[in-house]
């Protein structure tokens, strides 16, 4: 079986990338990942990165690994291939004015904090001195645009991520208010990184998740789902893990990114543990 295409969908930060710096954009990763990465391409598999980043954000890992691939991002809402303008791509965006009614709602606009709003083109933020809230979601501090609940963006976004003040008010209350009154088109998901000393909620519209992207990309290249490998550490990394024959967790990953993973890795992310995986499983030289 493994002498079969494969598909095998990697997460960049906390997965394929080692662990960044703090306050600087990170896009370090190993010479043995990318090295595995590289061979396993040579026979014949598919490798396809699945990241909540912007493309812009990605496109220089994307280049320096080589990569010919489809690739997700926004967590899957937006499905793309750089290198074959043939490819049609796959968006999905979030209608403002329903986006507009959510960040309105009392439960959740009186423990925000400040707000994320990724679009194809720019990030719009809606308070300034949100720097380590955008370093939180790996976005990228360059060209972000100031922003106010209410107004017209040029397009529809891709994800919103909004900074919660849990200290004062219980996120989850805002959360099942949010998924009843909005559910049928807009998807909800907390970060609880209490422990860390922050916690926000990401919004996508529904449908939109990584395990979407790795099932569009699987029948794009036809490959069944049988002959897929998903490798992720965090909460948005579940539906991949799931749905793939394979949900790899990092050695890093929380103890409830775990439990939806079929096998974890014995190494970190910052010990290569993607490229280590990948070359017991193929057996690679």
């Amino acid at each position: 079986m493994k002498n079969e295409k494969w598909l095998i969908t990697i997460d960049l930060d906390g997965t394929f990338l080692n662990t960044g710096k703090p306050g600087k954009a990170n896009y370090s990763f190993s010479d043995y990942n990318a090295k595995i990465i590289k061979k396993v391409i040579s026979k014949g598999h598919e490798v396809s990165i699945i990241t909540g980043r912007p493309w812009r954000d990605a496109k220089v890992i994307y280049e320096k690994l080589g990569l010919k691939s489809i690739i997700g991002n926004y967590n899957g809402a937006h499905i793309h291939n750089p290198n074959n303008e043939e490819f049609v791509d796959l968006t999905f965006s979030i209608n403002q004015n329903i986006l507009n009614d959510v960040l309105k709602e009392k439960e959740l606009s009186k423990m925000t904090n400040s707000i994320v709003v990724e679009t194809l083109e720019k990030i719009y933020v809606s308070k300034s001195g949100s720097e380590m809230f955008l370093e939180r979601i790996s976005a990228s501090q360059v060209n972000n645009c100031e922003w106010k609940v209410g107004e017209r963006l040029p397009m529809n976004p891709q994800a919103v991520y909004i900074s919660l003040d849990y200290k004062k008010h219980d996120p989850f209350i805002a959360l099942q208010i949010l998924k009843r009154k909005y559910g049928d088109s807009l998807f909800f998901r907390l970060w609880d990184e209490r422990d860390n000393g922050w916690m926000l909620m990401e919004i996508n519209q529904k449908g939109s998740n990584k395990g979407t992207a790795l099932k569009y990309i699987a029948s794009y290249y036809n490959i069944p789902l049988s002959n897929t490998i998903a490798f992720g550490d965090g909460l948005n990394d579940k539906e991949m893990l799931t749905q793939s024959s394979i949900g790899v967790a990092m050695k890093n990953a929380k103890g409830t990114v775990k439990t939806y993973a079929s096998d974890t890795t014995d190494f970190t992310n910052d010990d290569s543990g993607v490229g280590k995986y990948l070359k017991d499983f193929f057996d690679l030289k």
